[in-house]
């Protein structure tokens, strides 16, 4: 049986349309994904998920990076991508509202600072019993501490947590850490993943 439902958030909620941002790159001449592969270097980008970065300290140093690589040309660049915030996907929001009330469900991301506010900018922050923010805790996925926190903050036990990521390693983690997990591609394969599991939406029109 599962008691919860814990989500990842970029990826699966909210898509990122990336053609947009080559575009910004293309507009320019450089390459597409240079800035994208600068914001999200790992020695970078793993610090601001686990607290160690602000947003404002990693927008800076990416910028930096791309400025000694690239020239002063690419600061515009570098601006529209940090002003770029992906899209949310409104077919996966509805999908929120359909699960069962008893239902627990939370959200566990890899994110930074800026994050809880842009949540409740966009009036999501009550679709969640609990947001577990990386960036507060410490650690990050794949690392089991921020399932088993996630879990915890849920009061559920992970063997009855339904954990939901688009990417696999993250999935993995979530697998080793005692969680049920499904590797998110698209929406009908996770309603498929929820019939399975004895897990029915609700019909918000009756």
């Amino acid at each position: 049986m599962i008691d919860a439902v814990l989500f990842d958030f970029d990826g699966v909620i909210r898509q990122w349309d990336e053609p947009d941002l080559w575009t910004f790159e293309a507009e320019a001449g450089i390459k597409s994904g240079t800035v994208f592969a600068a914001a999200f270097a790992a020695d970078l980008h793993d610090p601001l998920t686990r607290g160690k970065l602000t947003w404002g300290q990693w927008r800076n140093e990416t910028e930096r990076r791309l400025v000694i690589d690239h020239g002063e040309s690419v600061r515009p660049i570098a601006k529209k991508f940090f002003q770029f915030e992906g899209r949310i996907d409104a077919e996966m929001v509805e999908l929120l509202e359909r699960l069962p009330s008893q239902l627990r469900v939370g959200l566990l991301t890899n994110n930074h600072d800026q994050f809880e506010e842009y949540l409740q900018r966009m009036g999501l922050e009550d679709r969640f019993d609990a947001v577990i923010n990386t960036h507060r805790i410490g650690v990050a996925k794949p690392d089991s501490a921020a399932y088993l926190t996630a879990t915890t903050q849920l009061g559920v036990a992970p063997k009855r947590c339904l954990f939901i990521d688009d990417l696999e390693v993250n999935v993995a983690g979530g697998q080793a850490a005692g969680l049920v997990c499904h590797h998110f591609q698209h929406r009908q394969g996770l309603i498929r993943c929820l019939q399975e599991l004895g897990i029915e939406l609700i019909d918000l029109q009756k």
